[in-house]
């Protein structure tokens, strides 16, 4: 029996840009499972800010998963429950890495998101109120602010060349991960979405095989790994499919829903 389920937003929960919703068969189909006693975690790299806003609606009673394990919040109140920032010795060194390849750069500090000037996409990032990003012309500028994480905005045609190279080149010092498919992402070496998974199944006394994890990036496969059931999207990366146990629909076709009909509601009636 399954007792949580973990799920990515972006890519995953969410579906297709320009909308990124949740379907109202989506949300039913998790009010079901949580009718029947299986807590809902969003696993996201998102601000807290858009987690309160995209998921407003649904029944989430425990602590929620933010940039992407940096973060982990209650979503009720959003009170801040663990946070662990970005070690600031390696801030610059990011910073110029991402810069010699060519990257355009955020920096994420508790309060506010802030980017290169130009950065691609970065004004639709968020939706009102949420502030958009501020834009610099260099975010180096602002070391030695604390941050949660630093971000890199890239080409998708190389993006992941580029990100086995930074792994190489950080390797032990901090977790690089990508997030979305021109996202790379540099994180205190202890933090990962599967790191804080683990950490909140055990605070809730549930297994790793009562744990069904569900994504769609490099960044969640940790918590795939993890789960008893590891579930990559049809729209997932290879990478991603390859670690999965099992392969649902697209975010476009409600991947979710149609997964939790299938294998967790069943096992609860």
């Amino acid at each position: 029996m399954y007792r949580l389920i973990a799920i990515d937003l972006d890519g995953t929960l969410l579906t297709p840009a320009p909308r990124k919703l949740i379907t109202p068969h989506t949300y039913d189909v998790l009010c079901q499972a949580v009718a029947m006693g299986v807590t809902i975690v969003i696993a996201t790299g998102q601000t807290l800010q858009v987690l309160r806003q995209v998921c407003a609606d649904l029944p989430l009673s425990t602590p929620q998963i933010i940039e992407n394990g940096a973060v982990v919040a209650n979503f009720a109140d959003g009170r801040i429950l663990y946070e662990q920032p970005f070690p600031q010795k390696y801030i610059l060194p990011v910073l110029e890495a991402l810069r010699s390849f060519e990257f355009y750069r955020a920096y994420h500090t508790h309060d506010c998101v802030y980017v290169d000037r130009d950065t691609p996409r970065a004004r639709s990032w968020y939706r009102p109120p949420i502030a958009p990003p501020v834009e610099m012309e260099d975010v180096a500028s602002l070391y030695p602010l604390p941050c949660i994480k630093i971000v890199g905005v890239g080409e998708a045609e190389t993006l992941r060349e580029k990100r086995l190279a930074l792994e190489k080149i950080f390797a032990g010092k901090l977790y690089v991960t990508q997030s979305s498919f021109d996202l790379i992402e540099f994180l205190h070496p202890d933090v990962s979405k599967g790191n804080a998974l683990t950490v909140i199944a055990a605070n809730l006394g549930v297994a790793p095989e009562e744990v069904v994890a569900i994504g769609d990036n490099h960044n969640d496969i940790g918590m795939l790994r993890f789960a008893g059931l590891g579930v990559a999207m049809g729209n997932a990366t290879d990478e991603v499919k390859a670690a999965a146990n099992y392969v649902t629909l697209s975010n476009a076709d409600e991947g979710v829903a149609a997964v939790i009909e299938k294998l967790v509601l069943p096992t609860l009636r």
